[in-house]
């Protein structure tokens, strides 16, 4: 029996995303939409921001009325922007959409470039959640990498942020830096114990063409840690983590105490977000758009009233599943196989019966009851993993 595509994405509340593409100086390594030296666009994309939210609602009724649980500003560096600017981005959302009573807002941003007073205008606006592009508390592996900050400012941040009163604080950490010890790797991780945080995030540099990194690497003017040493990085951050206290809730992500980061849950869980600005992604009632990158065409769309989407997809049922099933498997829930019957109405083992059954003599996933989850070993190998359940 086929499920209607309108049920498969009739779910629990939504989530809004919205990119602000500027830097103060941009990462080496860093291929997100985002852009430096570009202060002089910062009240042209504003309001062009302001208009693709108001005119998505009004052009999706439904969209208005479902319930809004987590509001997420990312880039770029969101806090690039004056307090007054995000106040406006924050009211017109708040104007536009239905947002629930214990609406979580979060805000990235990078250590060095806001001050305790900044800090304490974002709490006033709403923002109970930060997150910090530390990366590594290391001078010397920031400074190659371009980052705006060194580790006092990084430290200094996080306090602060504690000290005016955020709740959540999140912080990105990176391994296989050049030059970068697993000596390095401890140390950042002693830090951590001795600061306010119950996130981490944390990541492997990857070498994406067309980025300084990648230009650096070909000419061999950088070298990055060979695989074994970066594989002993990798369990030496890992390790550390979880001896803190944190609970590995997702591939790449760490809680404490139950913090997670709500909004990227949308992402993991199949959930709807919209997401508004250059270059932003939406998942909304099956359908999934990718905004224009760039910051004038984004606004020149806008203003002529037109959205500025550049790839809008159709999700139809069987990439609907095969979806479902790798984004679950990231998380420490895994697929719940009475959840996927009722999603999809057909069981999860006469689709993958015999992939699920590989995946385990290989000790990559497990089953736990009712539900499949990642090995140990299977989250070394997640992208094997997960292509196991999409068709050629």
């Amino acid at each position: 029996m086929e499920t209607n595509h309108n049920d498969l994405f009739v779910q629990r509340d939504m989530g809004i995303y919205v990119h602000i593409p500027f830097c103060k100086q941009k990462c080496i390594y860093c291929d997100f939409p985002a852009y430096q030296n570009l202060e002089e666009y910062y009240d042209t994309y504003i309001y062009a921001l302001l208009q693709e939210i108001t005119m998505f609602g009004d052009t999706y009724p439904k969209a208005r009325t479902k319930l809004v649980d987590t509001v997420y500003l990312g880039g770029g560096t969101p806090t690039e922007l004056s307090l007054s600017q995000i106040e406006k981005i924050i009211n017109t959302i708040q104007r536009t959409y239905n947002l629930s009573n214990d609406c979580r807002f979060t805000i990235e941003s990078n250590p060095g470039e806001i001050d305790i007073s900044y800090l304490k205008g974002l709490q006033k606006l709403g923002f109970s959640r930060i997150s910090f592009g530390v990366q590594t508390f290391n001078d010397t592996s920031l400074l190659s990498l371009y980052r705006s900050h060194n580790s006092k400012a990084a430290i200094d941040a996080v306090q602060w942020a504690a000290e005016v009163g955020f709740t959540d604080i999140n912080i990105d950490l990176i391994y296989g830096l050049p030059k970068q010890t697993i000596e390095e790797i401890k140390e950042n991780i002693t830090l951590v114990s001795k600061l306010p945080i119950n996130h981490i995030s944390t990541y492997g540099l990857q070498v994406e063409r067309g980025t300084r990194l990648y230009h650096l690497v070909e000419k061999e003017l950088i070298s990055l840690p060979d695989e074994s040493l970066e594989d002993r990085m990798y369990e030496t951050m890992m390790q550390g983590i979880q001896e803190l206290g944190f609970e590995r809730y997702e591939i790449s992500n760490f809680a404490k105490n139950g913090a997670y980061s709500t909004h990227n849950l949308k992402y993991w869980q199949y959930s709807d977000y919209l997401g508004f600005g250059a270059g932003a992604h939406s998942f909304f009632e099956g359908i999934r758009r990718a905004n224009n990158r760039n910051v004038m065409p984004y606004a020149r769309k806008i203003d002529c009233f037109e959205f500025p989407i550049v790839d809008e997809e159709i999700i139809d049922e069987q990439r609907a599943i095969e979806d479902y099933c790798f984004l679950a498997l990231r998380t420490k829930w895994g697929i719940n196989t009475t959840v996927f019957f009722e999603k999809f109405n057909v069981t999860l083992d006469s689709i993958y019966g015999s992939i699920l059954q590989e995946l385990i003599e290989k000790d990559l996933i497990v089953k736990d009851g009712k539900s499949y989850h990642l090995t140990s070993e299977g989250t070394k190998h997640g992208n094997y993993v997960f292509s196991q359940f999409i068709e050629g």
